[in-house]
């Protein structure tokens, strides 16, 4: 089998195949890495409400002839509460056509608490919680619970949305991560436009502090096709 070097960006995510040509052998029954899937974004009040019908949704995150198979859908934490249901038809829809294997998870860009270019107060830690947590329970209610959600969306690129420093970043995960689970939902890191490994690194080094996060989020977008690998290494695997 001859593999050349490549790399293969997949919406926000960005999968690395490195290898010089060469003969390799394959064993399909040594795992090495699991891929819970491949999906994408919907976001209604950037696409004015016409973000994903039913009948995309069904070619989207339906399997057979003429379908994507999609399984996964990103969706935003809205600023305010009353926006809540802004993605809940979009999510039903795409559910109802992955079936078992859906993962839906969310992001926060902005709050009440910090909108763009703005840091969220340290005396307001527990009230942005409580808002991510009020999102969850929303979500759960409608029957399209979140597997998994964010701290924030690109602190690293906050002009348009939240800023976070490294140690907000590690602060907030130390004393607050952890109780973002509180309806059994997954909590993902801050989410770096250009994976800087500087916002990551304090969680990373402090064992009480990384066992608040259960996935680590990274954006690709300070990226391109000849960037070298090692921009892409020091990953975390739980």
């Amino acid at each position: 089998m001859k593999l050349q070097t490549k790399k293969i960006f997949i919406g926000m995510s960005l999968c690395v195949v490195t290898a010089m040509a060469s003969t390799v052998d394959v064993n399909i029954d040594e795992e090495h890495q699991v891929i819970r899937g491949f999906g994408g974004m919907v976001h209604n009040t950037w696409q004015g409400g016409k973000g994903l019908s039913d009948a995309d949704a069904a070619i989207a995150f339906g399997v057979g002839e003429g379908k994507i198979g999609l399984n996964t859908l990103r969706i935003p934490v809205n600023e305010k509460s009353s926006q809540f249901g802004n993605e809940v038809s979009a999510a039903k829809s795409a559910k109802k056509y992955a079936g078992d294997d859906f993962l839906l998870y969310a992001t926060p860009w902005t709050s009440l608490y910090a909108s763009g270019n703005q840091h969220v107060a340290a005396s307001d830690y527990q009230n942005y919680t409580d808002y991510l947590n009020s999102f969850a329970e929303y979500m759960k209610n409608q029957g399209v619970p979140l597997y998994a959600i964010s701290i924030s969306n690109e602190p690293d690129w906050c002009s348009e949305w939240a800023c976070w420093s490294a140690d907000e970043i590690y602060n907030y995960t130390k004393g607050y991560g952890d109780k973002l689970r509180k309806h059994g939902t997954k909590v993902i890191s801050n989410e770096s436009f250009a994976y800087q490994k500087k916002l990551y690194d304090k969680v990373l080094n402090d064992a009480a502090a990384l066992k608040n996060w259960d996935i680590l989020g990274a954006h690709f977008y300070a990226s391109e096709a000849n960037t070298a690998d090692n921009f892409f290494s020091v990953c975390v695997s739980r």
